[in-house]
């Protein structure tokens, strides 16, 4: 039973009147003119919720313990229930006459609201309102969503939008993490339970599988990938559906799961699987879509076309899974325009996004070149622009910051992108990169992000781009807002949760930083840089043995270089710390002054700390201006007079602009700052 329903007492009422509705507690239902209006089973407890308090603001926090008490659930999950609850009501929230939001408040009743008299139903009627018609722990909820009763006794599930352990041992998803980042209540998760989604399954809601490559030579993995996430793109569109976003979609490819295990994971109630083949000039796609509680076929197709007709392919299969799941919008689907005409340039731009995901240097050098190519064929290609600025940009990233040159070409790709489609995603999402990095604008970035996110609500990038340049600009409630409904939209990304925990961490939260942390390395343990911040966060933790270990799992030389020295200083192995600095200094001491700098005011060395600082100032000195305020361990020679008047002189000759990344771990380097960690005292 939901603590939005309280059983009435004997002098409790039982029945509201709430403008031309009745409220009936013990019958669990509204009425209008004698006539049921259809609640699912969260609606009727929300609504219940806000009657009893009105006419008094119920705070979004407060909600979630009196409906959801034992999942966990964000704050996209309330405003999607006002939503529905509006929708049955007949509500408007641009003119309310029931539920009305109250800006970064919560929601009241704004109707009139009346106790009626007590109940004239028979004895045995009366029984009803003390134990509330509910479906058996076994059933399913009239709004396709297991009670939380069953849920409990089952041990099924926690909720969106932690995705974690024992989805199935061989998937290794995670451990117990369940913590409610919006508020202090924790669910705690034995290691044999699923956390799925949020309020359970979606209805509809539907997960794209990664296609599968058919082809003889499966040289068409780049191929099939691309028809995938454009399948995603396209049906993330239909408002009446959920779909997970790429990267949890993805998270699944390769690995032996059965249908149930992902679609829990997920949080659907239909999985889309295909393959793909491709042949000289022909194109072969089959696809089923699988109905996940019963594995029954809803629909399947084949597709034998020619090459250039996949655009009418990828708008066939979205229009029948469309009526597949009997969304009403379907009358009115519009088939999406090809990106280009030119098959030979949309497959240059595949392989352009294949090697973009690979994520190395040497990825993005071929990812630009095949976007130049792509473009040179249809240089009215608009999403071959977005992503070339986006590429440079991660180019210019793996060496530090974007240099001048490459913050130029991405500037004028993205410039291109958007006049080409104001209304492009990723377009004003790179805008909102180059005003960060490239120029030190926040405000411009900021709007950038925020239209990225009004042309593509659905997409969770431009969410977690937002969230860090809030991080970086001290707004840290704002940024655990979107950081969170980042990991709502696509819970197996392991950089939503690496944006949550930044969130955390510069906020001072490092418990619930180093949970949102470990979540993201055990989602995604071969990703570079991954394990270098989690050492950083559980140094901040006060565990330097455990970081030292986290640092050691580092697999790219150079973080796991500048990361590990000051591990093991704080771990009080001091002989070890000097082999290991002495190593980087050998090999970054004229490229990299300022993560040897940061290592010796850590060491609490001022000296060398100084030194060092200034060799990093007369190569960076736009990034030094702010460097103190980023990195805790300068506070420990903050009253050196040679440091005060190092400041002094840079804040002189440089405007104080945002640090861009020019030294590889300053963009989350938040260390815990002691004069000493070997003699802190801290340990595991």
């Amino acid at each position: 039973m939901n603590a939005a329903y309280r059983p009435p007492g004997a002098d409790d009422p039982t029945r509201f009147r709430v403008d031309d509705l009745i409220v009936d507690l013990g019958r669990q239902r509204v009425t209008r003119a004698g006539v049921d209006l259809k609640l699912p089973g969260l609606s009727f407890d929300l609504f219940v919720a806000l009657v009893q308090a009105a006419p008094n603001v119920v705070a979004v926090p407060r909600l979630m313990d009196m409906v959801w008490p034992d999942a966990v659930v964000s704050p996209e999950t309330i405003s999607q229930r006002v939503k529905l609850l509006r929708s049955a009501l007949g509500d408007d929230a641009h003119s309310a006459r029931y539920v009305a939001g109250v800006r970064s408040r919560g929601y009241r009743i704004v109707a009139t609201v009346t106790a009626l008299s007590a109940d004239t139903r028979s004895p045995d009627a009366r029984l009803e309102g003390v134990m509330p018609a509910r479906p058996p722990a076994d059933a399913a909820r009239e709004d396709g969503q297991s009670s939380p009763s069953a849920d409990r006794g089952s041990n099924a599930s926690a909720r969106w939008p932690w995705i974690a352990a024992a989805v199935v041992a061989a998937l290794v998803i995670g451990y117990p993490f369940a913590e409610r980042p919006w508020s202090a209540k924790q669910l705690s998760v034995s290691g044999g339970e699923t956390i799925s989604a949020a309020e359970g399954i979606y209805k509809p809601s539907i997960a794209i599988m990664p296609f599968v490559d058919m082809s003889e030579k499966k040289d068409q993995e780049y191929f099939a990938d691309g028809l995938t996430e454009d399948l995603i793109n396209r049906l993330a569109t239909v408002p009446q559906l959920h779909v997970p976003a790429r990267t949890s979609s993805f998270y699944f490819k390769g690995k032996q799961a059965t249908v149930p295990e992902i679609a829990k994971a997920l949080g659907v109630a239909y999985l889309l699987e295909g393959s793909v083949s491709e042949s000289g000039n022909t194109l072969r796609v089959t696809t089923q879509l699988v109905r996940v509680d019963n594995g029954y076929q809803a629909w399947s197709g084949s597709f034998d076309r020619p090459l250039t007709d996949l655009f009418k392919v990828q708008d066939k299969i979205t229009g029948a899974v469309i009526q597949a799941l009997k969304l009403s919008l379907v009358d009115h689907y519009t088939p999406r325009v090809g990106p280009t005409e030119n098959i030979e340039a949309y497959t240059l731009y595949l392989r352009a996004l294949s090697n973009i995901t690979n994520n190395g240097s040497d990825d993005y050098d071929a990812a630009v070149e095949q976007l130049h190519a792509a473009l040179s064929l249809d240089p009215q290609f608009v999403d071959a622009w977005a992503s070339l600025s986006m590429a440079i940009l991660y180019k210019g990233n793996t060496h530090g910051a974007p240099a001048i040159v490459a913050c130029a070409a991405a500037r004028a790709a993205a410039t291109q992108a958007l006049t080409l489609n104001a209304r492009l995603e990723e377009g004003h999402r790179a805008a909102g990169l180059i005003f960060q990095y490239c120029d030190g604008n926040l405000p411009g970035a900021e709007a950038e992000f925020n239209r990225a996110i009004e042309v593509a609500p659905e997409r969770d990038d431009a969410l977690r781009s937002y969230a860090w340049l809030l991080v970086d600009a001290g707004r840290f409630n704002q940024a655990l807002r979107l950081a969170q409904r980042a990991v709502d939209r696509d819970p197996l990304n392991a950089w939503n949760y690496v944006a949550l925990g930044d969130s955390y961490w510069r906020s001072g939260r490092i418990s619930e930083a180093e949970m949102a942390y470990q979540k993201a390395v055990q989602l995604n343990p071969t990703t570079v840089s991954l394990h270098a911040l989690y050492a950083n966060v559980l140094l901040s933790a006060h565990k330097p043995v455990a970081a030292v270990a986290e640092a050691e799992r580092e697999p790219d030389p150079q973080y796991r270089q500048l990361t590990l020295p000051i591990a093991l200083d704080a771990a009080g192995r001091k002989a070890d710390a000097d082999r290991e600095v002495a190593a980087y200094e050998s090999m970054h001491s004229e490229d990299d002054p300022g993560e040897i700098a940061v290592f010796y005011a850590c060491r609490n060395d001022a000296d060398q700390a100084i030194e060092w600082l200034g060799k990093f100032a007369a190569k960076h000195m736009g990034e030094f201006a702010t460097l103190p305020n980023r990195i805790a361990c300068f506070r420990n020679i903050e009253s050196d007079s040679r440091y005060l008047s190092l400041l002094q002189q840079v804040r002189r000759e440089t405007p104080t602009r945002p640090l861009t990344a020019k030294v590889r771990s300053f963009r989350h380097v938040d260390f815990y700052s002691k004069p000493n960690f070997a003699q802190s005292g801290f340990s595991d």
